[in-house]
C-alpha cells in the first residue's frame, strides 16, 4: 500500500506503536508541528521522535521486505523453478 500511495504530494506519516502511550504523544507532536494555528508557539512545539514518526521506509524495520511483500504477485520478480 505504501509503495503505490506514499507520494511527495500526499506522504504517509507512519507511527510505530509498540508503546501506545509514546506513539500517541509522538503522533500529536507530528500534527502540532505540521499544522499552523493561531497562537502557535514554536518554542513549545517539539518535533516528534524520528524513530517513531516518519516516512514508512525510515520508521519501519525491514521496510524493503515489507514493501516487496505488499506488491502485487505479478509485479514481483521471481526466479523460474
Amino acid at each position: 500500500m505504501f509503495f503505490y500511495t506514499d507520494t511527495a504530494d500526499a506522504p504517509w506519516p507512519v507511527v510505530k506503536s509498540n508503546d501506545k502511550k509514546r506513539a500517541r504523544i509522538e503522533c500529536m507532536r507530528h500534527f502540532l508541528t505540521h499544522v499552523d494555528y493561531p497562537g502557535k508557539d514554536a518554542g513549545v512545539v517539539v518535533t516528534p521522535d524520528p524513530r517513531i514518526v516518519g516516512s514508512a521506509d525510515r520508521v519501519l524495520e525491514k521496510a524493503d521486505e515489507i514493501l516487496t511483500r505488499a506488491q502485487h504477485p505479478r509485479s514481483r520478480k521471481t526466479t523460474p523453478v
